[in-house]
């Protein structure tokens, strides 16, 4: 059986590369497929990130879907409700837990009670905040919302951008050249 590896051999390779990835001193991107434990892995950080930051709010979790940032929110207030799991990685997540709720105790933060201290958002909300950040000469007035189907407002961007580009001197080339190459059709 030289060909058939174990249990013990596959994970120990695949801890290591977890152990990395949830260390909060390295920079990461964490790419796997589906079910691979990556909410798992940014769990961990993120619990790791709590039990040495100043405040919680220093750490910012970005995911694409709102699904996976209610999970990782989920699985993070999970554990550190105590309820970690069984197993290695349940005893590991309730260790991390454990430090990350003395900081939270040591700082008066209060994770358990004001779990919304937690910045774990998709990338569009945390886009959002920043938009709705902006400064009154970003002509941006009052407060701003995510559109569900903004195709719309792509075009009319990309509109309003291009002939705003036709006008200025400096651009105006370089628009004729991208109308010339899209056979002057607007549309595209």
């Amino acid at each position: 059986m030289s060909g058939v590896r174990t249990l013990a051999q596959e994970s120990a390779p695949d801890a290591a590369a977890r152990e990395r990835a949830s260390d909060p001193r390295e920079s990461i991107i964490l790419q796997a497929p589906a079910g691979s434990g990556k909410t798992a892995v940014l769990t961990e950080r993120m619990l790791r990130l709590l039990a040495e930051v100043d405040e919680p709010e220093e750490i910012l979790a970005i995911t694409f879907t709102r699904r996976a940032a209610a999970e990782m929110r989920e699985r993070v207030l999970q554990a550190l409700g105590a309820e970690g799991g069984e197993g290695p990685l349940g005893r590991r997540l309730g260790a991390l837990a454990a430090r990350a709720l003395a900081r939270s105790e040591a700082r008066g933060w209060r994770l358990r009670e004001d779990p919304a201290r937690l910045r774990i958002q998709t990338i569009d909300a945390f886009n959002l905040s920043l938009a709705n950040r902006l400064p009154l000469a970003a002509r941006c007035g009052g407060p701003l919302t995510l559109g569900e189907r903004p195709e719309a407002l792509y075009r009319l961007a990309a509109r309003e951008t291009l002939v705003r580009a036709e006008q200025d001197p400096d651009l105006a080339a370089d628009v004729g050249l991208w109308f010339e190459r899209l056979d002057n059709r607007w549309g595209n």
